[in-house]
């Protein structure tokens, strides 16, 4: 644990929603040849030294629930450093730890709400030189007003005011970790593709904001307003991503001049969704652009093919999941920023084929695990810290405590990872018994948002199916950390399935949304007929989607498995409503939280685990065979008509694995250390090194 000589500090008199702005003047004899800050500025900071800006990350440091956990940054700061008088400034904006605007969510009531906040110490060449006192200065900054999801006013010509002193502050009560997951920094800035009547489009849906020169008069005012939807005249339309706020502004900025000259700003302590930004106001626009900004991940995987409905799919669920990553992966970048975890587990596997995720995860894992009540339960949204315990929880959202340990597990064989969260695990595990009953659960959401045409399994099953898959793999983590708790999870287990058994198993409509739940838990006592039931089923539908984010992707799971793969592909890729395609060909890249766009957010990435499927059926990859950390890969290959040539990657703790169709040949590349057993015509083969499967 880190020593902290500095203390917290704080702007008392700040009004409120202000930003303050605290300095320090000091002089070294020398520049240092090394020198770093630990630093935490609550609710987002931005650190200047004599002048300049510290750093690429915006909205610094990642969001946790505060009142447990609060992570400080460490910068390298030599390069700011001179001989002689120094200054170091920080602007505090409210982030989520100080939420101004009152909605359903309830941030503006959290525990932790408390005047904004900074804690920070200075190393020079090995030797405390600096740290927060009541020595630091404070004064009113720029912004009037800011919110993560409202937007921000920013007056440039505001009165600069006196410096006041700061004083001492409680501290927000969590413990100071250092942050570990990756920062947010902007990962390219795009031009508009078209402007009408001051409505720009960027041509896709995104996140992060727009920077925008202006040319006026001394107090000219602009509002800028973001959107990812027009109306029938051609103006944002932001009603359904303000259907939770009770406030009347979202995702709205206002900009002040402060000169005749002109002018470029840029938003500091907000993000926004968007694909539209409408600019009202006395100034002229002379430059806008957007700065699409989310959390840096280090790509780790990859797939490209030669069916182009296919590729959008697969780019968009991509997308969908990177511009919802900001610390923690949200729901939507727009209307409510939460991290919910239903859709977290969803798009875990996904992204980890794709992205190096390991840290975030560990970070949104550990956040959740902050947020568990003693009881064992645990909130649908994590951060949190008032909304989330007794609405939407239950086990299809709740069970991100336990699938995404256990996927991080097989992706990269470390152990320490369940074991790190194994006694949350377990506590929750025994509170889903106080919300069941005779063995069945239903307390929480069944197969969510399916197409309303379209009927799905009772919710009731689909909740208990997910206690008892939690189940089994407790008894498999159990018996890897050497936990002795195996019997109990199995009994658990076989209890929960013989009460599914007993009150849904052969008592359901028939419909798609029951039989891919019945194979997908493996329930069923006849599989290969009622995979072939199933495929006749989306036959007569004319293979159009339609289960909710659960039962969609597990019909076109349980169809690969038992050889229906075209049947499976004709799914994803036909472009009528309702399905993917039908979202890509009509939208902004991204996918849709409806399957109709007609209501809620378009860009969600909880539909995104049919990225996930396509990977693996399209190179045979059975990830639940291979081996923790891929030390061994199973490969079940299939050469499919509509997809002919492929290229797929993953990076493996051992090197990178390869997997490439063309035509009728498909080869493998294994890096050393790596072997993989492969199912080819009949026949089980163990390669290494490099192989060519040959289809004649």
């Amino acid at each position: 644990m880190k020593e902290w000589k500095a203390k917290w500090i704080m702007f008392e008199t700040c009004p409120e929603n202000v930003t303050p702005v605290f300095r320090r003047i000091f002089s070294l004899a020398k520049r240092p040849e090394s020198a770093s800050i630990d630093i935490c500025g609550l609710g987002f900071y931005y650190l200047k030294i004599n002048g300049k800006r510290v750093g690429e990350e915006l909205l610094q440091p990642a969001f946790t629930a505060y009142d447990r956990t609060v992570l400080y940054n460490t910068c390298d700061i030599t390069e700011f450093l001179t001989e002689g008088s120094n200054e170091i400034e920080v602007t505090l904006g409210n982030g989520w730890f100080h939420e101004p605007g009152e909605d359903c969510f309830d941030f503006e009531h959290a525990v932790w709400k408390n005047h904004l906040q900074l804690i920070c110490q200075v190393y020079a060449d090995g030797q405390f030189i600096l740290w927060s006192d009541t020595k630091w200065q404070c004064r009113e900054g720029k912004w009037s007003y800011n919110s993560v999801r409202f937007g921000e006013n920013y007056d440039a010509g505001a009165e600069e005011k006196e410096w006041s002193q700061a004083v001492i502050a409680k501290g927000p009560g969590g413990i100071l970790k250092e942050q570990k997951l990756p920062g947010i920094r902007i990962q390219e800035y795009r031009q508009p593709v078209s402007v009408k009547n001051g409505v720009y489009d960027f041509g896709r849906n995104l996140s992060g904001d727009v920077e925008i020169t202006l040319d006026g008069k001394k107090g000219d005012t602009v509002e800028i307003l973001y959107g990812e939807r027009l109306d029938g005249q051609g103006n944002i339309d932001q009603t359904l991503i303000k259907r939770h706020c009770d406030i009347p502004r979202n995702q709205i900025d206002f900009y002040r001049k402060g000169s005749d000259e002109e002018e470029s700003w840029h938003p500091e302590f907000s993000y926004k969704g968007f694909r539209y930004v409408q600019v009202k106001g006395e100034a002229a626009v002379r430059q806008i652009r957007a700065r699409v900004f989310y959390t840096v991940f280090k790509t780790a995987g990859g797939l490209q093919c030669s069916d182009p409905v296919l590729q959008s799919i697969y780019d968009a669920s991509l997308w969908s999941v990177k511009t919802n990553f900001h610390h923690i992966p949200t729901d939507c970048p727009h209307r409510e920023k939460n991290g919910w975890t239903g859709d977290a587990h969803m798009s875990c596997e996904f992204a980890l084929l794709n992205l190096d995720m390991e840290d975030a995860y560990l970070q949104y894992l550990d956040s959740l695990a902050d947020c568990q009540w003693p009881s064992g339960q645990l909130p649908c949204i994590a951060p949190t810290s008032v909304y989330g315990y007794n609405y939407q929880s239950g086990p299809t959202w709740d069970g991100a405590l336990i699938f995404i340990p256990w996927q991080l597990y097989r992706f990269t064989g470390k152990k320490e990872i369940p074991e790190r969260y194994y006694e949350a695990m377990k506590k929750y595990m025994r509170y889903t018994q106080q919300i069941s009953e005779d063995g069945i659960c239903k307390s929480g959401l069944g197969d969510f948002l399916p197409d309303e045409s379209q009927e799905v399994c009772p919710a009731g099953m689909i909740l208990s199916c997910f206690v008892m898959r939690m189940a089994q793999i407790m008894e498999q983590i159990s018996a890897l950390l050497q936990k002795g708790d195996e019997k109990e999870w199995k009994a658990l287990a076989d209890y929960v399935k013989a009460a599914i058994m007993r009150d849904y198993y052969g008592a359901c409509n028939r419909t798609e949304s029951y039989l891919s739940c019945v194979l997908f838990f493996g329930l069923s006592e006849n599989p290969e007929k009622e995979a072939k039931e199933l495929a006749g089923i989306v036959r007569r539908k004319g293979y159009r989607a339609g289960g909710g984010i659960f039962g969609s992707v597990y019909t076109l799971e349980m169809l690969t498995r038992y050889g229906y793969q075209e049947d499976a592909l004709k799914i994803a890729g036909q472009k009528e409503f309702p399905g993917w395609a039908f979202m890509i060909q009509n939208g902004g890249g991204t996918l849709w939280e409806h399957w109709s766009g007609k209501k809620g957010s378009l860009n969600h990435h909880m539909r995104s685990a049919v990225g996930a499927w396509m990977f693996k059926a399209l190179t045979g990859l059975v990830p639940e065979e291979c081996e923790p950390g891929w030390s061994r890969i199973v490969l079940r290959p299939c050469f499919l008509d509509r997809v002919k040539e492929f290229s797929a990657w993953h990076n493996t703790p051992m090197g990178r694995v390869k997997i490439i169709r063309n035509g009728g040949r498909m080869c493998v590349e294994l890096p050393d250390g790596i072997s993989a057993g492969v199912y080819w015509k009949g026949s089980l083969y163990e390669i290494t090194g490099r192989q060519e499967l040959q289809l004649w």
